[in-house]
């Protein structure tokens, strides 16, 4: 049976990532037909085959127009918004919608008009089409923003008129029939916010993992023997790490809160120099870290995971400071190389880093817990923070490895197929 895995990207992003990897698992298995289906071409048979610069040109205006209104309508700028009511033509010409081809489509990241909720609305319909819909974001339960704000309840107890697009796009999503589709969550914080929200609590709803490739996030001893030297920094260096796709510049990865944390870490020593941060993610070093005064090293937009890798090893620890994470993919792919890592103790990052095992928990949003966890690490001995390191790989290769996700991704293809599965 041909099972198509939908993604707005085939590259950009956690959830684009995540989507590809369960393309690389059902791949494998020789049951399924897979291919990955997005607006900017199809893999089949690991073979890219791109779609036209005119589909992708009429697509992006499409996309500038639903951007134009979200812009000028909703006030909170620091969240992404998506409208969703228009279609990728290209997209929706290699999934047939109404056709009667019986076929497993994975749904994945499909804003920025990939897929409208008109046309998601006929496909949940549609008996020959078994749907897996996997949630990378609380867009699917919440209106129009991707993340609900902190203790807004508005994704449980519905939305009202006092915002018309919200409540358009809400009244939408209830026309929906969500319980013809199994919906799966990467995490157990989005599983319970799913299970409570309005839209979803009726729906079946399971946990499937983000994978992780174990064999190339791991360990690099030569790499990581030689991380001072690489980077050009004394050996006493205490080296942490900082990344995220556009770099600073989404608020919900929490960059402010780092620079004010780190401001409070250096004025409290007196050789500055000795912390060196490493980030990546943007071509440009963020403004806000120039004037703490510890050395910065911009790797950069980094495409390719080996390199990503190698990074990870140049560290000490990794400090991921995000209001929300679905899942926490560049946390896990940390632990995977035996760095620990640093977070708040909020969202899908529970399900990763276990506190005082494979890293440390700050309180959710506190500058100034935060800033002792970072000290706590930097007083801690190497050896000290290796076995952090040994602990967190051991954790993400039981919970996120090929072979825990890939068990679970096939029972549920096989569930929506028709065949029993246990939760």
């Amino acid at each position: 049976m041909k099972v198509k895995i939908i993604s707005y990207s085939l590259s950009k992003g956690g959830a684009a990532k995540a989507a590809k990897n369960f393309l690389h698992l059902a791949s494998k298995n020789k049951k399924y037909e897979a291919e990955m289906i997005s607006v900017s071409g199809i893999i089949k048979n690991g073979v890219l085959f791109k779609s036209s610069k005119l589909s992708v040109f009429w697509h992006y205006s499409k996309m500038l127009v639903s951007r134009v209104l979200t812009y000028f309508i909703l006030n909170d700028k620091s969240i992404k918004y998506s409208l969703n009511i228009f279609d990728s033509n290209y997209v929706l010409k290699h999934i047939r919608v109404e056709d009667g081809q019986r076929e497993v489509i994975h749904i994945n990241w499909v804003n920025n008009d990939t897929i409208s909720l008109f046309s998601l609305s006929k496909l949940f319909e549609n008996k020959r089409k078994r749907i897996i819909l996997t949630l990378h974001d609380e867009w699917f339960y919440c209106a129009s923003e991707h993340y609900a704000k902190y203790n807004s309840l508005c994704y449980v107890t519905g939305y009202d008129d006092s915002n018309f697009i919200n409540s358009y796009i809400f009244e939408l999503k209830k026309r929906i029939n969500f319980e013809n589709v199994v919906i799966t969550v990467p995490s157990y914080w989005l599983y319970e916010r799913a299970k409570k929200s309005y839209l979803l609590s009726n729906c079946d709803i399971y946990i499937l993992p983000n994978y992780i490739d174990t064999n190339i996030f791991t360990e690099l001893k030569d790499i990581r023997s030689k991380r001072y030297r690489i980077l050009d920094v004394p050996e006493d260096a205490f080296i942490i790490g900082f990344g995220a796709v556009s770099g600073g510049a989404n608020p919900l990865k929490g960059f402010d809160l780092l620079v004010s944390a780190l401001d409070e870490v250096l004025s409290k020593i007196n050789d500055k120099a000795r912390i060196v941060m490493v980030t990546f993610g943007a071509n440009d070093i963020d403004k806000r870290v120039t004037s703490l005064g510890c050395h910065i090293i911009n790797m950069g937009v980094i495409s390719n995971s080996h390199n990503m890798a190698e990074i990870y090893n140049y560290l000490d620890v990794m400090i991921v400071p995000s209001r929300v994470e679905s899942f926490g993919q560049v946390a896990a792919e940390s632990l995977a190389c035996k760095t620990p890592v640093i977070a708040f103790d909020y969202s899908g990052i529970k399900d990763i880093v276990t506190h005082q095992r494979s890293g440390l928990l700050a309180e959710p949003f506190s500058v100034d817990s935060l800033a002792l966890n970072i000290n706590s690490f930097m007083n801690m001995t190497e050896k000290e923070r290796y076995v952090y390191g040994e602990n967190g790989r051991d954790d993400v290769v039981r919970k996120f490895g090929e072979t825990v996700v890939s068990e679970i991704y096939f029972k549920l293809i096989d569930y929506v197929r028709g065949d029993e599965y246990e939760k």
